[in-house]
């Protein structure tokens, strides 16, 4: 939009208001800026129409999406190998979108038993008031094909399973979802696009991140995203619309920033994730290490066959066998790492799923999940691993 006369005849409050509209052209930046405005001015009535009603490109307000955001759908449609991508204000209002753009009133849908809690209680708690049904089921291929129904709208999967850190079948539930033309959604937040592009693999139908994690990485945003083919995202798009759960420039920005280094936060948060699953697999005080670098690990094959780069994750569980007494004591004893209620940041992050992520879980569900009270979850970050180590065996001795 373009000034309509000249600010010499304009009074001072006009003229600090719209003086400004006007902004030069300058070189490319280097650096995403932020557009950190709710809405558009347009040269007339018509202008706008067709911009609203998507005639013609351009933006319209905060919630349709602005420059920023166009910025970081490119990024993340990128580095998921993803035709098109949509942000969001957080994981979950990723995955609800998702849910409510794929599954109507009286659907199905299948999830693996093992998921991250929220989304857990959105499947078990939330959607069956709307007349949505979820089956929960181990995440291999044959339980998942006798687990879908004519009317299951979508399945639901995590590579790495949060917090058990367990490796999916992937291959061969996209395989299945496939020949039974069933969507197949991957919550890829654990792993990171930079360990597993799913929508690689023959039968992914669409990506989700919670970009607070991994992607943003420096635990000061919350935000989501989905990625797949542009007519499926363009579906996403209108439904984030119309339900208000479309991310906020800054937020963005954000992320757009911390998108940057992804590759060498992995490189390290990963070499430092195997090297205390050994420290720990070989201490006589923890019954389990959930890691599948770990070549002792059930899904150590699975893993390396899925996973790019030789690299398992930056995240681990483990197993003390005195249940939470003892697991208290240990994050008690902690002098480097800190017990935190999320993951994916550069410091190392230790909770109790089975009181805190994961406590909307009945009891007989999360023992079924494999998260007993013993059960501690870890986010490593990017501290000298001799640190970690030395911190996490120091607290052990008290644990």
């Amino acid at each position: 939009m373009s000034p309509k006369s000249d600010d010499a005849e304009q009074g001072f409050s006009t003229r600090a208001i719209h003086a400004g509209e006007a902004a030069p052209e300058t070189q490319r930046p280097v650096s995403v800026p932020i557009w950190l405005t709710a809405h558009y001015g347009y040269d007339s009535l018509e202008e706008y129409a067709d911009i609203m009603q998507e005639r013609r490109p351009g933006y319209s307000y905060g919630r349709y999406g602005g420059p920023t955001h166009t910025a970081l759908h490119d990024v993340l449609a990128s580095i998921d190998d993803a035709e098109a991508a949509w942000s969001f204000a957080s994981g979950m209002a990723a995955m609800h979108t998702v849910l409510t753009t794929l599954a109507e009133t009286g659907a199905h849908v299948v999830s693996q038993k093992t998921v991250y809690g929220g989304t857990f209680a959105l499947l078990a708690t939330v959607f069956p008031r709307y007349g949505i049904e979820a089956t929960f089921v181990d995440p291999e291929a044959d339980e998942v094909a006798k687990a879908i129904r004519d009317d299951t709208a979508f399945v639901g999967v995590e590579p790495l399973a949060n917090p058990t850190f367990r490796v999916t079948d992937l291959r061969g539930i996209a395989a299945v979802c496939h020949e039974r033309g069933v969507p197949l959604v991957v919550d890829n937040s654990v792993a990171s696009p930079y360990l597993l592009r799913p929508l690689t693999i023959p039968g992914v139908t669409l990506v989700v991140h919670s970009t607070s994690k991994y992607i943003a990485g420096h635990a000061d945003v919350i935000g989501g995203s989905v990625a797949g083919a542009t007519g499926l995202i363009d579906r996403v798009r209108h439904m984030a619309i119309e339900q208000g759960t479309t991310a906020a420039a800054f937020d963005d920005w954000l992320v757009l920033r911390g998108v940057q280094t992804l590759a060498l936060r992995m490189e390290r948060q990963c070499a430092n994730a195997m090297a205390v699953a050994k420290a720990l697999a070989s201490h006589p005080k923890v019954a389990d290490v959930g890691y599948a670098g770990l070549p002792s690990h059930p899904d150590h094959a699975r893993a390396s066959d899925l996973f790019e780069r030789g690299l398992y994750g930056a995240m681990l569980s483990f197993t003390l066998e005195g249940g939470y007494e003892a697991a208290s004591r240990w994050a008690k004893g902690l002098r480097v790492a800190v017990v935190g209620s999320s993951f994916g940041g550069m410091w190392t992050e230790v909770t109790h799923p089975a009181s805190t992520s994961h406590r909307q879980f009945p009891p007989a569900e999360r023992e079924a999940a494999g998260i007993g009270d013993g059960l501690i979850r870890v986010s490593i970050g990017a501290e000298d691993p001799e640190d970690l180590i030395a911190d996490f065996l120091q607290a052990l001795e008290d644990a």
